[in-house]
């Protein structure tokens, strides 16, 4: 494996080793397992700081990830020095946004997708919650039952708790860039 969580005692999370090597087996690039990896881990000591076992997870959970993701600043090791005046701010050039110090709305959303696809592949295995706690199950009965052909399909099996994407305004570079 090129990627394994630990827990507190330096012991490795077996439910999250199982599934990151399911994962990395499917095809997937080193660099999406390192990313689940470490929102696997970030989920790990979310459910250890709120004292729940992983697969006795409910959505309430993850929506007080959600909302904690939103409103805290990322933890840093080393305080901004030579970046700290252009924390949130546009670059004058490229029109691009500089990262500030919270968790972009596109983070929040992956974090949900990773966990969403995690309690999926042990729901598929038996094991874990019955219900997969990030996925919106109000929906009853088979999905787009009653579609249109004349009409595009809707998307079924929301994730809860997603954030919306702002829209970003399109950028433009001056003629002489």
């Amino acid at each position: 494996m090129s990627w394994l969580v630990c827990g507190r005692e330096g012991e490795v999370v077996e439910p999250i080793a199982v599934f990151l090597r399911d994962f990395a087996a499917r095809g997937n690039s080193p660099g999406s397992v390192r990313s689940y990896a470490f929102v696997l881990l970030r989920w790990w000591r979310w459910l250890a700081a709120v004292d729940v076992a992983w697969d006795r997870t409910t959505s309430a959970e993850v929506r007080d990830l959600v909302l904690w993701l939103q409103l805290h600043p990322k933890l840093r090791r080393t305080p901004r020095t030579v970046s700290a005046r252009t924390v949130g701010t546009v670059n004058q050039i490229t029109g691009k946004r500089y990262l500030d110090d919270h968790y972009a709305v596109r983070t929040i959303r992956h974090n949900n997708a990773v966990l969403s696809s995690f309690y999926e592949f042990w729901g598929a295995q038996g094991l874990g919650p019955v219900v997969n706690p990030v996925v919106d199950g109000s929906r009853r009965g088979r999905p787009n039952a009653h579609h249109n052909p004349m009409l595009p399909f809707r998307p079924e099996g929301r994730v809860r708790y997603n954030p919306k994407v702002p829209r970003r305004r399109p950028r433009a570079l001056p003629d002489e860039a």
